[in-house]
């Protein structure tokens, strides 16, 4: 997805051309299994659920703020635009009380 006419390393067009993996294939199990452990290694913990999470930065936002926020916490979010905003929903989600500055 890049404005083109772009030239592309063959080995891409050949990996954009292989079937999908399934969720539950064993190939993408291994896949991610590697993966999983390379996220450990890169972040040096042991926690046994690290994994790479595959989206935008507003996802990256909401995982981080639904994995460290508990319900009744007290969250300090700056309002500086629509991402200060969006801090105040995503803590909110999460149970967290929300103070704004």
């Amino acid at each position: 997805m890049t404005p083109g006419p772009v030239s592309i390393d063959p080995r891409v067009s050949q990996a954009m051309s292989n079937r999908i993996l399934g969720q539950f294939d064993s190939d993408f199990l291994t896949i991610m299994d590697d993966t999983m452990e390379l996220t450990r290694q890169a972040f040096e913990t042991k926690n046994k659920w690290a994994f790479a999470v595959d989206g935008s930065g507003r996802a990256g936002l909401e995982v981080l703020m639904s994995n460290i926020i508990s319900k009744g916490d007290k969250v300090l979010v700056p309002v500086l635009g629509r991402f200060g905003n969006l801090g105040i929903e995503l803590a909110q989600r999460a149970g967290g009380e929300v103070i704004t500055m």
